[in-house]
């Protein structure tokens, strides 16, 4: 397979320059760092509203209702840190002379408030929840926290696609400038193009992934789009080979690394539901990646 990519023309800065552009790197990998938090809680909250919806009696729902209220109360908090740290890292865009750096880091810290207020919203009606004894108010008052927070879910990964396009924008000012003229290379090149030149954004062990085929997991931002590099045990073979994954979506990828609210499949599982369809290599290679 071939990848039409275009030619780079790197252009230096000076170390001033250099070293501003670190903290501004650095910021923005600290509201990274915050990101995953909030997420997780959340879907835990809804994994706790959906067990309240289910419930037959009052008072079970009326529990678990307590029980997403302390995870989406959780949420809110994690997500002020975010949105903190997209903040400093605005600040600290501001500094440099790099075009949209500022703004898409400002528009992150915008994605994260609003998921916070979203996330405020939904503890309303959770509250209202957890002493309602009307059955009928009480299932308006949990569908209500549902929605608002999946609309946090939403405004969560819509602040982290702004903090991937600050970090190539600033990898492009700092770095290299990009011009037309495309032209093609292997599939061993590219990857090593996307290892060189992208931003390394996360890395799962073989201790995390806990598989007996999926080995060691790293995702890269290249362009505003997510790219994953997998290490996959070649069958009945002590060896691995790597295989890359093209333009992911930024929920695909949450998915992924924290899992769905209520699930509990193993990153083997979420890799096929959530990674695989997305591979650069198309042809002849899946029969390896299933195990019985």
């Amino acid at each position: 397979m071939k990848i039409i990519l275009l030619s780079l023309f790197v252009t230096f800065f000076s170390s001033t320059m250099f070293g501003q552009s670190d903290q501004v790197i650095e910021q923005i990998e600290d509201a990274f760092d915050e990101y995953g938090s909030p997420f997780k809680k959340t879907q835990q909250g809804i994994y706790y509203i959906n067990q309240a919806l289910s419930k037959s009696t009052i008072s079970d729902a009326q529990y678990d209702a307590i029980s997403a209220e302390s995870e989406i109360s959780s949420a809110k908090s994690k997500a002020g840190y975010a949105e903190d740290e997209a903040s400093d890292a605005e600040s600290a865009a501001e500094s440099i002379d790099c075009e949209y750096v500022a703004d898409y880091a400002g528009d992150a810290e915008d994605y994260f408030y609003s998921a916070k207020r979203a996330l405020s919203n939904a503890l309303n009606e959770l509250s209202s929840a957890s002493y309602e004894d009307d059955p009928d108010s009480l299932i308006n008052y949990m569908n209500n926290a549902k929605n608002y927070a999946n609309e946090a879910l939403s405004k969560l990964n819509k602040g982290v696609d702004e903090l991937n396009r600050a970090m190539q924008s600033l990898k492009n000012c700092a770095g290299a400038t990009v011009e037309s003229g495309g032209r093609s290379i292997s599939y061993d090149d590219f990857e090593e193009f996307i290892i060189d030149n992208g931003y390394r954004k996360d890395y799962l062990s073989s201790y995390t992934l806990d598989s007996d085929w999926l080995t060691e997991i790293t995702a890269y931002e290249y362009d505003s789009k997510i790219y994953i590099i997998a290490k996959i045990k070649v069958k009945n073979s002590y060896t691995s080979k790597s295989y890359i994954f093209c333009d992911i979506p930024s929920r695909n990828w949450s998915n992924f690394k924290y899992g769905g609210y209520g699930e509990n499949k193993t990153y083997g599982e979420r890799f096929h539901d959530y990674i695989i369809k997305f591979v650069c290599n198309c042809e002849g290679e899946f029969k390896i990646w299933r195990y019985n």
